[in-house]
């Protein structure tokens, strides 16, 4: 576009560290924890070893159309003792283009 790059699909992964959800609601303790519930249903319902047909088809339209692909990666706080964050650093990388 002449704007810039658009977004055409989104893959997330099969699970996500309670640290990561934490970065997406404002009072944690207080909400219901529904982030990424649906995409990781989707995950459980697969066989195992295998990915869902949605996840499957969502890849194969990535490798045919994409130019750039980003990866959004997070930071492991709980693994760090003497920080007293919950809350994951979280962070988006290109890995082509």
């Amino acid at each position: 576009t002449p704007s810039g790059l658009r977004a055409v699909t989104t893959v997330w992964s099969a699970h996500m560290d309670d640290s990561f959800k934490r970065r997406f609601y404002k009072n944690w303790t207080r909400s219901k924890k529904k982030a990424f519930t649906k995409y990781e249903q989707q995950w459980a319902e697969a066989k195992s070893g295998e990915d869902p047909i949605e996840i499957k088809r969502r890849l194969e339209f990535i490798k045919s159309y994409c130019d750039v692909v980003r990866v959004i990666a997070h930071s492991q706080v709980k693994k760090l003792k003497n920080l007293k964050m919950k809350k994951a650093h979280v962070m988006e990388i290109q890995i082509n283009g």
